[in-house]
């Protein structure tokens, strides 16, 4: 009885190892899935992408190959995974050449459609959402300055729009550009002061997503035209940040 009791210890202790499940494909699918997310939102930020889905297929023991389905500048394109999971924890490896060049033919695709359209079309839903947030802000403003617009011009790397408010052309006008590599949108507002008691009346530049060293070429031909210089230009209005402790 001794030898028997023994023995079923020993198989009590051995069978939980040689019974060990691997993790299902499908909690996997949903792993992978939650982490490329969280990877491409963190790279990523500004291409405001969703992982749409995911399909991985086991190939040996906690390696998995798969396929992630990303939507951005609606458009949709894949990107090849390599997964490590336990069940527990996961790894995920993307192709980063595939999901740089999947961005950049979802931007093109996206940006074409640009092509003959007049500058007030910067403010339909899914191109306004590539300018800056400070320009959301003011977009009142901008969009009064577009009720006068001119076709839109692809000057070498950008698209690039003017416009002004009717019968005010030369004192209320705006014009923006966008980044055909990075999507980037920056936007200029030229709005006009009346006089005031010990100030003439002039114009002043607001800045949108950019500074006067960074304007985009045709943006500070046409700041420069408009007559923006140092002492009429307003910077961007910065991103709050919290007060440090």
């Amino acid at each position: 009885m001794r030898i028997m009791r023994i023995i079923v210890v020993a198989t009590l202790l051995i069978l939980p190892v040689g019974c060990h499940t691997p993790p299902n494909i499908d909690k996997v699918a949903a792993d992978t899935k939650a982490q490329f997310q969280r990877q491409v939102s963190q790279e990523y930020a500004d291409r405001h992408a969703t992982v749409q889905k995911v399909s991985v297929v086991q190939t040996a023991g906690p390696k998995y190959e798969g396929e992630a389905t990303v939507v951005a500048y609606n458009s949709t394109f894949t990107v090849p995974l390599m997964v490590t999971s336990d069940g527990n924890t996961t790894l995920v490896t993307a192709d980063g050449q595939k999901l740089a060049a999947g961005f950049e033919l979802a931007l093109q695709n996206d940006l074409a459609i640009l092509t003959g359209k007049y500058s007030d079309y910067i403010v339909s839903p899914a191109m306004f959402d590539l300018m800056p947030a400070s320009l959301k802000a003011a977009k009142a403003d901008f969009v009064a300055r577009l009720g006068v617009v001119f076709p839109i011009d692809s000057d070498g790397r950008y698209y690039f729009g003017t416009g002004c408010a009717p019968h005010e052309c030369g004192t209320n006008e705006a014009a923006w550009a966008i980044d055909k590599m990075t999507g980037k949108g920056t936007a200029v507002i030229m709005k006009y002061i009346p006089d005031r008691p010990g100030m003439a009346s002039h114009e002043n530049f607001q800045l949108y997503g950019t500074t006067t060293d960074n304007l985009p070429p045709p943006l500070a031909a046409w700041a420069d035209q408009q007559g923006m210089t140092e002492t009429n230009v307003v910077p961007d209005t910065p991103a709050y940040q919290s007060p440090q402790k």
